[in-house]
């Protein structure tokens, strides 16, 4: 029969492994929680929405571009244009970049390490 103090260790191990491992998954499910949260914006947006806020941002007007920034609950890091994709980038809690890549074609949301 173990002694109490046998007792008291074994639950605090199992506890600290408890823990660690909310921790883990805790912070594994910030890049999808992100991710999740541009894809809703991006399912609301159009391409034209996008190009224009982007145009105007480069006239100097950055008030439509705002507008589209507030609709995601994630930190606004940039935009840029790469070729006829305008890419909104914002950041996770836990350093992931997600991107919103509008194009003609289609709106998509790609991830990326190292924001």
């Amino acid at each position: 029969m173990p002694t109490v103090r046998e007792a008291v260790g074994a639950a605090a191990v199992v506890a600290g492994a408890a823990m660690l491992a909310a921790v883990a998954h805790h912070a594994g499910g910030q890049g999808a929680h992100a991710r999740h949260a541009v894809e809703s914006a991006a399912g609301r947006v159009t391409y034209r929405e996008v190009s224009d806020a982007w145009a105007r941002l480069q006239r100097g007007d950055a008030r439509p571009l705002d507008g589209l920034v507030q609709r995601v609950p994630l930190p606004y890091r940039a935009t840029h244009q790469e070729g006829d994709a305008v890419i909104v980038t914002f950041t996770s809690q836990g350093g992931t970049c997600v991107d919103l890549v509008a194009r003609p074609a289609a709106t998509t949301v790609k991830t990326r390490p190292g924001c």
